[in-house]
């Protein structure tokens, strides 16, 4: 098997590619290896790539490729989808928990050495509208109902008017031309005034300014952000000042294993390419995910 492989040369994971797969020129390779945040130097190396017919990304969101593109070619494409799926599934509920139980207050109360007893609430009874049921929404799911939460999962194509409605509303869809933008202002007006947003997709899912002016105006309790629309989150962005907001960096699912296991996975399918058997997590070139 001749590989290409478009990563970082410090990728530390690089280490583990057997010998008997020969890392290759792009002109000559039967398959190509996507180390995560990479994908976008595809689209130039693809008219060189005359003798690939497998693409392999180890990141689980494949929107930077250029589907344009492949979508004329036999290439099959593979991800990484639902390896980070626990990771994501329990800061989805860590979230919850940040809001139910206020701990921005015990935080603020600890760092002032102020004893300030609070009422606090229980998830047990409170619904989740998870948008974008597949691996990742189900671990979000399955760890509700666990709680006690009852769950509405919509998938593609779903009306995501019975997840809207919902007291935590998460968001856990591919980044696609049918979902971009697609909590805007209308959706945002749709959520109870009670209600917090999760966003564990992609920054471009939402409307950030209409975010922004709902949450500056208290339309809605809250939000926990690991996606946005700018990456890293510029220094002028008003989510920064704003205290129902739980911002992380985009590291929900930063486990110290991930990346060993997102190899793994490909060194799975790279035997299985190997030995003509199908592949597993074959990306849909259509849809886009």
């Amino acid at each position: 098997m001749r590989l290409a492989v478009l990563a970082d040369p410090d990728f530390p994971q690089l280490a583990r590619i057997p010998r008997h797969i020969a890392i290759s020129d792009i002109r000559d390779a039967e398959a190509i290896l996507l180390a995560p945040r990479s994908g976008d130097q595809l689209r130039d190396l693809l008219p060189h790539a005359k003798s690939v017919r497998w693409i392999h990304a180890l990141a689980a969101g494949v929107e930077t490729l250029p589907f344009d593109v492949l979508r004329n070619t036999d290439i099959v494409l593979t991800n990484s989808r639902g390896l980070y799926a626990d990771a994501l599934g329990e800061f989805a509920i860590t979230a919850m928990l940040w809001f139910a139980k206020d701990l921005r207050r015990l935080v603020d109360n600890q760092a002032a050495r102020r004893w300030e007893p609070f009422t606090v609430e229980r998830l047990e009874g409170k619904s989740v509208g998870i948008i974008g049921y597949g691996g990742i929404g189900k671990a979000v799911g399955r760890r509700a109902e666990g709680l006690g939460m009852p769950v509405v999962g919509v998938r593609r194509g779903g009306d995501i008017g019975g997840a809207i409605g919902a007291d935590y509303v998460v968001l856990s869809t591919p980044l696609t031309s049918s979902t971009r933008g697609m909590i805007d202002a209308a959706a945002i007006a749709r959520m109870k005034a009670t209600a917090v947003l999760i966003n564990i997709s992609r920054g471009a899912v939402v409307d950030e300014a209409a975010l922004v002016d709902a949450l500056t105006h208290h339309r809605i309790r809250g939000a926990a952000l690991d996606v946005f629309e700018v990456e890293p989150l510029p220094e002028s962005s008003p989510l920064w000042a704003l205290d129902h907001v739980l911002i992380s960096p985009h590291c929900a699912d930063h486990t110290a294993d991930a990346h060993d296991r997102a190899m793994a996975f490909f060194l799975e399918n790279a035997d299985r390419f190997q030995h003509g058997k199908p592949l597993e997590n074959v990306v849909d070139k259509d849809a886009g995910y």
